[in-house]
């Protein structure tokens, strides 16, 4: 299963749910920025939109959605024995929590409206209605409910392998549609105040909006007020409730948790271990928020006074795909009884809990992705006969049109390693156009080599050769280090493997050595090279090796047509 859409039922339910809403909100948003055009054309996306959203389906599902979200958004709330939180979950609380308040009268005024009165709620009423006496709330209102969405996806999306790629655009659009749709609402709302058009064509406008009478504005009033209070009032109730539980809890004893290397703390039963080190400012990594989507919060039960728990379906997916061994529990999920001692498997780059949830990513992100190893072949005996100033320059030349085709390709170079380097391509499409990419990579390169033997003919005794190994799979990507000298980058059995192929490609005097995996993956046409059964270090049976003994015989036609 996708690591997306790991997790629990539950979990997978909310987010379903909060994927319909902000799709609504999205389509929302973009007819509002139609404005920019003209009424007309704001209208007309208005008319296709509601023909959807206000059918029978439509509504059925949107109001299951928005149920749904909420129900399950307040349970889990009131489930938390720990108010300690990362900065970007208490965000999406305080604006999930706002946004009824401004979103119940707007529904009143405008579906609840049309629903009782027959009043067309179309863009002329609504523009004529908000402007300019509610435009804030309105801001406000659009404001909050995007943000709140856009944190959620971010950190949902953050998991997948390629996201880091989409980030930028992703980013830029996300500041872009809330404000085209302010622009347009505004735009044309001052229009029909007669600010951008002539006096006429104002009264026009107004003509299209038929105000519902005094009683039902009174009426709409009252359901405002109270479809406020019919949240407010049980959310309230639920928060009282929560606070006396965890009174009751604290007066009633708990569990005594001791961390290796770490403090031994007494804490109240019912709190998983996540809410237990977050609570007392223990570090404690989660990159997913205590979702079971990703394994970092996991810890190793040393000992325990009571039977261990059942495993539940979000942790059991996870761990199974980690291979973890039964003493092995994630935090966010398990809930200590008794006397226990862990110890945490991944530990924090800094001492603020806080602050390593703020740089997840450098956390450890699972990714799949092809990795590819370039090395110049007999570089070292080069070197020996050349000035140190000349050694550079062969180098970077070498490594600067290296890049260009690795980047050309939709890889990155993720490290320089001597006269070699490590490339890395991830692609959101899968791991087989990530392998494309790269023997794509490794073909070019091996263009670029040609290039520059060619401009460094007279310094050179003998043109450069290469070998390059290639593998994909599944691995990490992280900050790795210490202190000053930590730097991003992958580690995993696929770069093990990437890195040996290399040395097998050297051993054959080939200059491309791939798994039959990655050959696979990418539809490459094998049929014209060798394949050889190699026994890597690390592997308990022998790998299919492809060998390309000359990067021109790649057959690029199978790679594009793939």
């Amino acid at each position: 299963m996708s690591v997306l859409w790991r997790g629990s039922a539950v979990q997978r339910l909310r987010l379903a749910s909060g994927l319909v809403l902000f799709a609504f909100v999205l389509t929302h948003f973009l007819n509002h920025a139609v404005g920019l055009i003209s009424l007309d054309a704001m209208i007309a996306f208005d008319h296709w939109r509601i023909a959807i959203t206000r059918s029978v389906l439509g509504t059925s599902v949107l109001l299951a959605a928005l149920l749904t979200h909420l129900t399950l958004a307040i349970i889990r709330i009131a489930g938390m024995r720990s108010w300690r939180l990362p900065r970007w979950q208490w965000a999406q609380i305080a604006f999930g929590l706002a946004i009824p308040f401004l979103l119940f009268p707007h529904i009143v005024a405008t579906r609840i409206t049309a629903l009782m009165f027959g009043i067309d709620t179309s863009y002329p009423y609504e523009l004529a209605r908000i402007w300019p006496a509610t435009m804030l709330d309105q801001t406000v209102l659009l404001l909050i409910v995007w943000v709140h969405g856009c944190i959620g996806l971010h950190f949902w999306l953050r998991l997948a392998p390629g996201y880091d790629r989409l980030r930028p655009l992703l980013f830029s659009l996300a500041l872009l549609v809330p404000f085209a749709a302010l622009a347009g609402v505004m735009m044309q709302a001052r229009a029909l105040t007669g600010d951008f058009v002539e006096l006429t064509q104002s009264r026009e406008l107004k003509a299209q909006t038929r105000p519902p009478p005094p009683s039902a504005q009174e009426a709409i009033a009252v359901w405002r007020d109270e479809a406020r209070l019919a949240f407010y009032a049980p959310l309230g109730g639920l928060l009282v409730l929560g606070v006396g539980g965890l009174w009751w809890r604290r007066r009633a004893g708990g569990v005594t948790v001791t961390y290796l290397d770490g403090p031994t703390v007494k804490v109240p039963v019912g709190a998983t271990l996540l809410e237990i080190s977050r609570s007392l400012g223990i570090p404690h990594v989660s990159v997913c928020g205590g979702r079971a989507r990703c394994s970092t919060c996991r810890v190793r039960v040393l000992e325990h006074s009571l039977p261990l728990p059942a495993l539940g379906e979000a942790e059991a997916r996870t761990l199974r795909a980690i291979g973890a061994t039964p003493d092995i529990r994630l935090a966010c999920q398990w809930r200590p009884s008794g006397e226990v001692i862990v110890a945490r498997l991944v530990q924090p780059l800094v001492a603020a809990p806080i602050a390593s949830e703020r740089d997840a990513d450098d956390q450890g992100v699972d990714t799949e992705a092809a990795v590819l190893f370039v090395d110049i072949r007999g570089f070292t005996a080069l070197s020996e006969h050349k000035l140190a100033y000349d050694v550079v320059h062969i180098l970077n030349r070498f490594f600067a049109a290296a890049t260009i085709a690795v980047q050309d390709a939709g890889g990155r170079v993720d490290k320089f390693i001597g006269d070699g380097l490590m490339a890395l391509f991830v692609d959101p499409r899968g791991i087989d156009f990530a392998c494309r990419s790269a023997i794509a990579a490794a073909s070019a390169i091996g263009r670029e080599l040609a290039t520059v033997n060619g401009e460094l003919s007279d310094e050179l005794k003998e043109p450069l050769r290469i070998a390059m190994g290639l593998h994909a799979g599944r691995l990490v990507g992280g900050r790795i280090g210490a202190g000053r000298a930590a730097a991003r980058t992958v580690i995993g059995p696929a770069v093990n493997v990437a890195s040996r192929l290399e040395a097998v490609a050297k051993a054959h005097g080939a200059e491309l050595a791939l798994s039959r995996a990655t050959a696979d993956w990418a539809a490459l046409d094998i049929s014209s090279h060798k394949i050889e059964k190699e026994a890597l270090r690390g592997l308990d049976h022998a790998m299919e090796v492809v060998l390309v003994d000359r990067l021109e015989a790649l057959d690029a036609e199978s790679v594009a047509a793939a």
